[in-house]
């Protein structure tokens, strides 16, 4: 590794590898690519059972030295002294702090150390609409103290259009928002020939089965997709609380013969290139991994127009939007694929193109390094 910068950034994050949503895969994924750009890097996050306390991490040191007990109260407090503990010990090895997910508790412990020691702060909003950390963060007390804290920070990393307009809106200053999208490895996920008129075409949704991403939407729209057409199989991918209800209601729409539920799978490369249509029926979004993921794999593309998704799609060019919770516009989207080979490839081809020319894991490595010098200096 050639060393081009010598930025010394800690990232805090409360999760790290093993454990991997959306906001622990793109900090591994950009902790990995700054490395590459020469940056110093290291990650402080929580400790886990049955693993080291420190490890290297595709090259990244992580520190597990965040501790917590399973008492709601102490729970908290515990994370911000042992993060108090460890950025004290390590003050001299990081001028920057970035911290991801907005509303954790390691945005607190930062705060105090821009004031005591002149740290600069970073902090990601990971979501914006109903599930916005703004939101989250107001629906308490203690939390509408914290929000108007953290209007300090240094630099407030919005992943998209609607998420920097909530923060506008909540009072933050302009000067400290800036927008970087999330990103994605386009040398790993790439684009396979469009299969979407084959017999037996697939459509996949990947993600946590909430309320939040509209499954129910999409078991309905489905339904109504099987009525003009019988071939497609539908794959739903991903665990959460709504798992039972959403297998049960497959079952009462009469789908489910036609439907596989195949839970958490880390592999998401290979289910996407099994995949001819990507579907993301969300009712709230930051910037979707998987729907990078998607688009990177020059797959046609059916979402909301929610959050990131209008910022990475442009209707019936890359992609088609429908509006949120409307099962009869998700299927005629669907449909339209299923029927429109022209279509389908054009889309694909185009959504490779927007990420590979807007969102690639290299580009949105070097803004963040660009705002890293901005703030060092």
């Amino acid at each position: 590794m050639v060393k081009k910068d010598s930025h010394n950034v800690v990232m805090v994050i409360s999760q790290f590898y093993p454990l991997l949503g959306g906001a622990e895969v793109q900090a591994q994924r950009l902790a990995t690519a700054l490395l590459e750009k020469g940056v110093d890097v290291f990650v402080l996050t929580r400790r886990l059972k049955g693993i080291p306390a420190y490890e290297v991490v595709d090259e990244i040191p992580v520190h597990r030295e965040i501790h917590t007990v399973p008492l709601p109260l102490l729970w908290g407090v515990c994370f911000m002294v042992s993060v108090f503990i460890f950025l004290y010990k390590r003050r001299k090895e990081y001028t920057i702090i970035h911290c991801h997910i907005l509303q954790e508790f390691q945005t607190v412990v930062a705060l105090l150390f821009k004031g005591m020691f002149n740290k600069k702060v970073i902090v990601k909003m990971s979501s914006s609409g109903e599930t916005s950390d703004i939101k989250l963060l107001q629906r308490t007390l203690k939390g509408k103290l914290f929000f108007r804290w953290i209007k300090k920070v240094d630099a407030i990393i919005s992943v998209c259009k609607q998420s920097s307009r909530e923060l506008l809106n909540g009072g933050f200053p302009e000067e400290s928002i800036v927008e970087i999208p999330n990103g994605v490895d386009v040398h790993t996920f790439v684009q396979h020939p469009s299969r979407s008129a084959r017999e037996g075409a697939t459509i996949t949704f990947v993600g946590r089965l909430d309320r939040y991403k509209g499954v129910d939407f999409l078991l309905e729209a489905f339904k109504r997709v099987l009525s003009r057409n019988s071939n497609p199989r539908l794959i739903i991918v991903g665990t959460g609380p709504d798992e039972t209800l959403l297998k049960k209601s497959a079952v009462k729409l009469n789908v489910h013969k036609r439907i596989q539920f195949r839970g958490r799978q880390e592999d998401v490369l290979s289910v996407l290139s099994d995949t001819d249509i990507f579907v993301l029926p969300t009712l709230s979004e930051g910037m979707s991994n998987v729907l990078l993921e998607a688009m990177a794999c020059g797959l046609p593309i059916v979402a909301t127009s929610v959050g990131g998704n209008c910022d990475l799609i442009s209707d019936m060019h890359n992609g088609i939007l429908v509006p949120p919770g409307d099962p009869h516009a998700l299927s005629e989207a669907l449909i339209e694929i299923l029927h429109n080979t022209t279509l389908a490839q054009q889309l694909g081809d185009e959504a490779r193109k927007t990420v590979e020319g807007h969102y690639s894991l290299e580009s949105i490595a070097d803004s963040y390094l660009q705002l890293y010098k901005r703030l060092a200096s």
